[in-house]
């Protein structure tokens, strides 16, 4: 009876998936909203997901079939000065417990450049709601065709642990500086900004306490992001870190204030040829956590992926990747953090094997699936999972998602 009931409830959400995706379907040919030889601009994307997991949930009750994943934008630009850009975007985003604020102002920054040295070196800085210079895909991961995947690699994005918020943007300014020298380009950016990490899971993810209530205070963060291509983006090498000191103010009797300090460094590398592209990433987060218990906690979890992608014509392309988490990397099977919290080894690590599609089938339609085979449950958050505060949890398990979207 319970196979019935499941086969009934997946035939009624793919019903709902379809209707879903149908409603998605307009004008083929919508182009951009562009004024004044393009120095005003609108841009729109509207993005519908469907996701199954056979065990754990990720973005709503997955494991029915979830449409808990939709994201919406409407941004703009206007460049006032030939070196004076300003820029903004709304955003309605679900994705189950991972971000249910619905509507927000993602970013609205100020853009001033300076070219120099007849244009060879570039000075600029940026200002507003800023979005955070981090790795290869961070600043540009709102938007489906701007990402390898559905989901990108977990181990270093964090979308599932509702982190996303908190690394879009943050409140503050951005220098920066670019150098060219024949195929070669180097670029420099400096941020310093106050996080966003009251929003999502941040809380929970730098304190370390489930269900954390409270205020995150203290200076602002530093970021940096060094950068180097080639032959206009064939080879591409980067350095970000982020630099994290944070108060936490517990709104609980239960849970104690404390200070954390969190640094994150991270390596990309990417190479792309005509038909295929190669890219890896690779980070870890030095974490001190102090007054949540008699003794300071430190830790250094282990973070990176490798991803190839093949076009295998101008509107279909595959991908595949292996992306892997360890909560500690010296203890990447969880043997002591199991001993240490009574939890599961598997919820101290996620070792997620990806194989995607892609296809434009249409003018600014875009269609794509993902398939994950995933041991552990580290990148799981347990407001979707429950089950995981008390030991409960499937350490093997697999994930389906399938996005459409729509762009101009």
């Amino acid at each position: 009876m319970k196979s019935l009931n499941t086969m009934v409830s997946l035939r009624y959400t793919a019903y709902k998936a379809t209707v879903a995706v149908l409603s998605l379907l307009g004008p083929v040919n919508a182009p951009a909203l562009e004024w004044r030889n393009g120095d005003w601009q609108v841009h729109g994307f509207l993005s519908q997901g469907f996701t199954y997991t056979d065990h754990n949930q990720v973005f709503g009750t997955s494991e029915d079939g979830s449409l808990d994943f939709r994201e919406m934008g409407l941004n703009g630009s206007v460049k006032l000065l030939p070196n004076l850009l300003i820029s903004a975007q709304g955003l309605y985003r679900d994705a189950g417990a991972s971000d249910d604020m619905g509507t927000r102002l993602d970013f609205a920054q100020v853009d001033y450049s300076s070219p120099l040295l007849d244009s060879t070196l570039v000075l600029g800085v940026r200002g507003g709601r800023v979005k955070v210079p981090f790795g290869l895909y961070n600043d540009t991961r709102d938007v489906l065709s701007t990402r390898p995947s559905v989901l990108l690699p977990q181990s270093i994005y964090f979308d599932t642990l509702a982190l996303r918020q908190a690394m879009i943007s943050a409140d503050g300014g951005v220098m920066y500086s670019r150098y060219t020298y024949g195929e070669h380009r180097f670029g420099l950016e400096l941020m310093t900004a106050e996080p966003r990490d009251g929003t999502g899971g941040a809380t929970v993810f730098l304190t370390g306490i489930p269900g954390a209530q409270g205020e995150l205070g203290g200076r602002p963060m530093f970021i940096g992001r060094a950068a180097y291509e080639w032959m206009g983006g064939r080879g591409r090498l980067m350095f970000s870190i982020v630099d994290l000191d944070r108060d936490f103010r517990s709104a609980s009797t239960v849970a104690p204030s404390g200070n954390i300090k969190v640094q994150y460094p991270l390596f990309s590398a990417q190479y792309n040829a005509e038909h295929w592209s190669l890219t890896g990433e690779y980070g870890w987060i030095d974490s001190q956590r102090k007054g949540f218990m008699p003794v300071t906690l430190k830790n250094t979890s282990e973070n990176f992926y490798l991803q190839g992608e093949y076009r295998f014509t101008q509107a279909i392309s595959g991908v595949l990747r292996y992306d892997v988490f360890h909560v500690d990397r010296n203890d990447r099977d969880g043997k002591s953090l199991s001993r240490m919290t009574g939890l599961p080894r598997h919820q101290f690590y996620a070792r997620d094997l990806t194989t995607g599609v892609r296809w434009e089938f249409a003018h600014n339609f875009l269609l794509a699936a993902d398939y994950h085979y995933i041991n552990g449950t580290a990148w799981l958050n347990t407001t979707d999972n429950p089950d995981l505060l008390s030991g409960v949890g499937d350490s093997d398990w697999n994930l389906f998602t399938t996005m459409l979207s729509f762009r101009f």
